[in-house]
């Protein structure tokens, strides 16, 4: 792309920014200084919408220094509360820093002891001692410990320890949430809030933390499937609940696109500093912008009268997650019917986990890791894992290569769980067809056990399972010497053939097959023709980035249009070969989300590329 037509769409992009929600607005510092116990202090009054992250930055000071000058901001803020904030800059962070959006903590009373309070949480001392050290010496009232990390239930128990009083689940409330909202959000009566939270009778207030119970029925009240009881396998209340989705087909829809634009750091660039040819746009913009003008593409393709998508734009990046718990509090978060992104792992976990509560189902446009659709029914991921590559990969060897030598090498015990998927996924395979799973793959760590396990008279498909350059770029010269007038194929990952000082003829000689979820035809119409637009608007060409976008915008948006939001608890049924990414999801269970397992098989011929199909 033009870098001033980037420039451009950025500073487009920044201004868009400048009129989102309030957790972007610019703050001003309170003109109002006090001096307390000698110390000098800014006295900020807090005004609706504004969280601690956000007047932290304002004041330049670290959140932890303005929650150890004012304690009962643990609790959380509201409209109209004053704070005292440091009026010196840089201040060390403080030695018993605070972090609320970790750690559940436990003011200390008057009169408690650490063997009441252990027991109060079914913690032994020592647990409690891993988390606060500092108790060896004794306790203070007022003082605050640490009484786990942040989890889904926490059990407490009655003064003798006996009893279970409550098992509940720590809930953030939102601005402007009621406790009916709460309520009906969480599938629990007002009586029962009440009951476990007896101060909220005197009002709510944003960033509060309430219990919610994860039990408030027996599960002999609660009608489940046949089919979920037969199965083995006994669902808590809430799980149940949060597995229903039924929302109606609309004409309108309000879609979250969660990208790392880095707006804020490419305002430290100059327009004259990125035009010399020295510079380049920043990658992550780039990648971001990309993906963003892809999808837009796709949506515009896609839009008229009675359907119409709405995007607003989130610069999230990886270390963003104080930002990401702001954005969660706002209007705008909670009025999404849809969610992209963000691109980074635990931001995603973070966002999806609070979006699960809102039923908003969420896209993971690049991660790969399967652990991001754990417990999340709603949650989906378009790269294939690097396991479901190598599963392909073993499919492919076993309906089109059956009657060939395959010899496995797995130089170094990194590999080993890479050589197992393949070996177990390839018996399964053998099972299914009732064949003999004997001495089916052989396993060996170099060329010399290649060379060993060689088969004259029958085709050798050697599978290398290895992100190791050094070892590969020794091996695949070695092993095309070795392979001069014999049956041989090569396997094993994409980036194997981006190796420096790899000669290409080697792949082209081994026959090399690799399994892929991103692969772009240039010869396709559909193709050159995009191309052809992004050059004339952009004055460059377009990265992967761009194609990937418009491909998942088209697959999803596409299905939501005829098909309403239920398409996301049906993923399986809607089947998509784009022209950068395929789409076949496939669901383990009913609490997992879902995974793209569209995969392509490419083989090196002729020094070209040539598709196999996807699987």
């Amino acid at each position: 792309m033009n870098k001033k037509n980037k420039i451009h769409i950025a500073l487009i992009l920044l201004f868009a920014f400048c009129f989102f929600p309030n957790y972007f607005n610019a703050q001003t510092k309170s003109t109002e200084i006090k001096i307390i116990n000698g110390k000098k202090y800014y006295i900020h009054k807090v005004e609706k919408g504004q969280s601690l992250y956000a007047i932290a930055k304002t004041y330049e000071v670290d959140i932890n220094y303005i929650l150890a000058e004012n304690e009962e901001a643990i609790e959380g803020i509201k409209n109209g509360q004053e704070l005292k904030i440091p009026f010196e800059k840089n201040l060390a962070k403080p030695a018993n820093s605070i972090d609320t959006n970790k750690y559940v903590y436990h003011k200390i009373k008057k009169g408690e002891t650490i063997y009441s309070i252990s027991k109060t949480y079914n913690l032994n001392e020592k647990q409690l001692s891993i988390y606060n050290p500092q108790i060896n010496k004794g306790i203070k009232e007022g003082e605050y410990l640490i009484i786990a990390e942040k989890k889904t239930s926490i059990k407490k128990y009655d003064d003798n320890g006996k009893n279970n009083v409550s098992t509940y689940s720590l809930y953030t409330v939102l601005q402007g949430e009621t406790l009916t909202s709460i309520s009906k959000k969480n599938n629990v009566a007002i009586t029962e809030l009440i009951k476990l939270n007896p101060e909220i009778n005197d009002g709510l207030k944003s960033g509060q933390q309430i219990k919610i119970p994860t039990i408030v029925r027996k599960i002999a009240d609660v009608s489940i499937p046949t089919s979920t009881l037969n199965s083995g396998y006994t669902k808590s209340v809430n799980e149940i609940d949060s597995n229903i989705f039924n929302k109606p087909k609309k004409n309108y829809y309000n879609i979250g696109l969660f990208l790392p634009f880095k707006l804020k750091e490419s305002e430290l660039f100059t327009v004259d500093d990125l035009l010399k040819s020295q510079a380049s746009f920043p990658a992550t913009q780039n990648m971001a912008l990309d993906f963003y003008l892809g999808f837009k593409k796709a949506i515009d393709s896609l839009t008229s009268k009675n359907f119409v998508i709405n995007i607003s734009l989130f610069d999230v990046q990886e270390n963003d997650s104080v930002k990401v718990e702001d954005i969660f509090r706002t209007e705008d978060f909670k009025k999404l019917d849809l969610i992209f992104g963000p691109l980074y792992a635990g931001v995603f976990k973070q966002l999806s986990k609070r979006a699960k509560t809102l039923q908003i189902p969420c896209i993971s446009p690049i991660l790969s890791q399967s652990k991001i659709l754990y417990n999340n029914n709603l949650v989906s991921k378009v790269t294939p894992s690097q396991y479901t590559l190598i599963e392909s990969l073993a499919d492919f060897a076993f309906d089109s290569l059956a009657a060939s030598n395959n010899i496995i090498v797995c130089p170094t015990n990194k590999d080993l769980s890479y050589a197992r998927a393949f070996k177990d996924r390839y018996k399964e395979n053998l099972l299914k067809a009732n064949k003999s799973l004997k001495d089916t793959i052989c396993q060996v760590k170099n060329l010399e056990g290649v060379k060993s396990k060689y088969v004259l008279g029958k085709k050798n498909v050697v599978i290398v399972l290895t992100n190791n350059p050094v070892f590969l770029q020794d091996f695949i010269t070695q092993l095309s010497l070795f392979a001069d007038k014999k049956d041989f194929l090569l396997m094993g990952f994409e980036n194997n053939i981006s190796i420096d000082n790899l000669d290409q003829a080697y792949f082209n000689k081994l026959n090399f097959h690799f399994a892929t979820a991103h692969k772009l035809d240039n010869s396709d119409l559909k193709t050159r023709d995009l191309v052809k637009q992004y050059q004339q608007v952009y004055a460059g060409d377009p990265s992967e980035y761009y194609f990937e976008g418009f491909d998942i915008a088209t697959y999803y948006f596409s299905n939501l249009k005829n098909e309403g939001p239920n398409m996301f608890i049906n993923l399986e049924k809607f089947t998509y070969d784009g022209i950068l990414c395929g789409f076949k999801f496939y669901k383990p269970d009913s609490v997992t989300g879902y995974e793209n397992k569209a995969v392509s098989i490419f083989k090196y011929s002729n020094f070209k590329l040539q598709k196999l199909g996807w699987r």
